[in-house]
């Protein structure tokens, strides 16, 4: 590009912002933009049309970090379906959760029946027998206390309520039945 014909300023402005003279030249600036940007200005640029999947394998980056997220959702499914704590269950197609909490110097345990299904709730109408044994564990694993609950199940929603007094209790197991079926649950004391 030849600059020596270009008049650069003007003589006649006596403001000195005003003498410069700028030229723009687009054909000029897409020859040395990249070759994404040229092709965006001719009309030959086509998006990716990858889809998911392989936008997540496209490069290594990406295939390692699809890779991490896969492993961590598998050990995150582990623990959840085969960890040591299992605070709820389904018992005769009733789902039965067991919580405990510890205040001032006592321990407040309980075994929860949930409502039972639209489907189900017409074989409770009549009331079904249900207990649980509730065992309270301390720091060492060792049972410090255990009580036996007794309730009627309706299809209604349930609880069976007990209270320890407070021997460092750290755990709490619950072994509930209805009819002949058997559920055990655990649960951590929560501090409040």
């Amino acid at each position: 590009m030849d600059l020596s014909k270009i008049e650069e300023t003007r003589d006649e402005n006596q403001n000195p912002e005003e003498n410069l003279v700028f030229h723009y030249s687009r054909a000029e600036r897409l020859k040395r933009a990249p070759k994404i940007v040229r092709d965006y200005y001719s009309g030959e640029f086509k998006p990716y049309k990858g889809g998911l999947l392989k936008s997540l394998v496209a490069t290594k980056a990406n295939r390692l970090l699809f890779v991490t997220i896969v492993f961590t959702f598998g050990i995150i499914l582990f623990v959840r379906y085969f960890g040591p704590e299992k605070k709820s269950g389904t018992l005769n197609k009733v789902d039965v959760s067991a919580s405990a909490f510890s205040y001032d110097d006592s321990v407040y345990a309980s075994v929860k029946f949930n409502e039972a299904g639209k489907k189900v709730k017409s074989d409770f109408t009549e009331g079904v027998p249900v207990w649980a044994t509730v065992t309270a564990y301390d720091k060492d694993g060792g049972a410090v206390a255990e009580e036996k609950l007794i309730g009627k199940y309706e299809g209604n929603e349930l609880f069976l309520r007990t209270t320890f007094s407070d021997y460092d209790i750290i755990r709490i197991g619950a072994v509930c039945g209805m009819g002949e079926a058997l559920l055990s649950l655990e649960c951590p004391v929560e501090k409040r």
